[in-house]
């Protein structure tokens, strides 16, 4: 059959492309009257002249909406809704049944099997145009209704990924927060404290893009780094018989400086080698520290440099030591050192804060983080809730662009 394109003004909002809409009628002037019809609304049209003809062009092309004419040859019409409902992939579009008055019994059973409404066949153009505009709006609610239930299973289920509290150690106070731009995020921060050391490791990630895919490998990120992190043993991609096979290696004796160039390693490998098809990547920023001494080490891979601030307000930037995780395998990842003396403040964050915009599009930048760290004390609560403070007084009213994400340690103890 043929595919009649738009002819007409359609009732689409200006931003959304005209509604695509499937006539199944048996009858060619059925089928030619529907069509020309809708085409003059605006729709664009395809016909089909059975059932099982309709079933393969939807499995085949997107539609939003089926004109089903009834009755039709046999249980033709009956059997097309009970296939089209019972499609996982079809359920949600739109059906009206055109029927002509004495056709009752037709017009009930496709109802009970799903009909969302029906119009006469002597209908004139305002009521084709009410009907099936009100039974796209529906579906459409219906849509957007379960999109936001499966984001908000989606949101909860990530924030599971999360940690539910922060490692408590004498001598270092930790908080973070993340703001997402989204529903779901593509930034994840963790911390955790490694057996029997106490060393403390500090994560923060940011996935390159957003919404749904970012947030999906948020997960794996964050658990490959945890999980290549744990003491009982790392891990490293090597090719056995032909498959990729991920061998376990033991970290106990592991200088901090080795496990971090380990997890670097294993992380970025696992995902070059396994999902590099995807072009996904993220920017790290990993560090071990000593609550005791303070002293700690640290693998940037590609991310914005964290900064140690002091209660005098000095700032010293810990920049990149590597590339981002990811990207290609076997990269190499250096390890940088740094101290905390009392009073001082790590703080790392994602690029979202410092690319933050407000509403006449200028970037929060990094002129105006190191002036609200300046402008705080150094104390975990005080300093990410002041910068905080500080972000939302520029940006304003302005809808957010980007995952926002600020993890701060401070050693309480000289």
């Amino acid at each position: 059959m043929t595919s009649l394109p738009p002819s007409g003004t359609t009732e689409a909002a200006p931003d959304r492309a005209p509604a695509r809409v499937l006539v199944v009628d048996p009858a060619d002037d059925g089928r030619d009257t529907l069509g020309r019809a809708l085409q003059r609304e605006g729709y664009v049209v395809d016909t089909a002249a059975r059932g099982g003809e309709a079933l393969e062009k939807l499995r085949a092309e997107p539609f939003d909406m089926v004109l089903l004419a009834v009755p039709m040859p046999g249980t033709d019409g009956p059997r097309f809704l009970e296939a089209l409902r019972n499609d996982a992939r079809l359920a949600q579009v739109a059906v009206i049944v055109v029927s002509a008055p004495d056709d009752l019994d037709a017009l009930e059973q496709c109802l009970e099997l799903g009909a969302d409404d029906y119009l006469p066949k002597a209908f004139r153009p305002a009521m084709l145009r009410t009907r099936l505009s009100a039974a796209l709006d529906r579906r459409r609610l219906r849509d957007a209704e379960s999109l936001t239930r499966e984001m908000d299973v989606a949101r909860s289920i990530q924030l599971d990924f999360l940690p539910e509290s922060l490692p408590l150690a004498r001598g270092v106070q930790l908080a973070a927060v993340l703001h997402p731009a989204r529903q779901v995020s593509g930034d994840f921060y963790d911390a955790f404290t490694l057996a029997p050391s106490g060393t403390i490791v500090l994560v923060v990630g940011d996935v390159c893009d957003k919404g749904v895919g970012a947030a999906l490998f948020m997960a794996l990120f964050r658990s490959l780094i945890r999980a290549s992190a744990d003491p009982v043993g790392g891990g490293a991609i090597q090719m056995i018989g032909g498959r990729r096979t991920l061998v376990r290696q033991s970290l106990e004796a592991a200088t901090p400086a080795d496990l971090l160039t380990r997890v670097a390693g294993f992380t970025n490998d696992y995902i070059a080698r396994l999902h590099g098809r995807t072009n996904m990547f993220a920017t790290v920023f990993l560090a071990a520290l000593d609550p005791m001494t303070g002293r700690f080490d640290y693998v940037n891979a590609g991310h914005e440099p964290a900064i140690v601030i002091a209660p005098d307000g000095a700032i010293r930037e810990l920049r990149p030591t590597g590339p981002a995780l990811g990207l290609l395998p076997d990269q190499a990842f250096g390890v940088g050192e740094g101290q905390l003396e009392g009073g001082d403040c790590l703080f790392t964050f994602t690029d979202g804060l410092v690319e933050a915009r407000n509403p006449a599009g200028e970037a929060f930048g990094r002129e105006r983080l190191r002036d609200a760290l300046r402008a705080n004390d150094t104390s975990v609560s005080t300093l990410v809730g002041g910068v905080l403070e500080a972000l939302n007084a520029f940006t304003g009213p302005a809808e957010p662009h980007d995952d926002v994400t600020l993890l701060a340690a401070t050693r309480t103890i000289g």
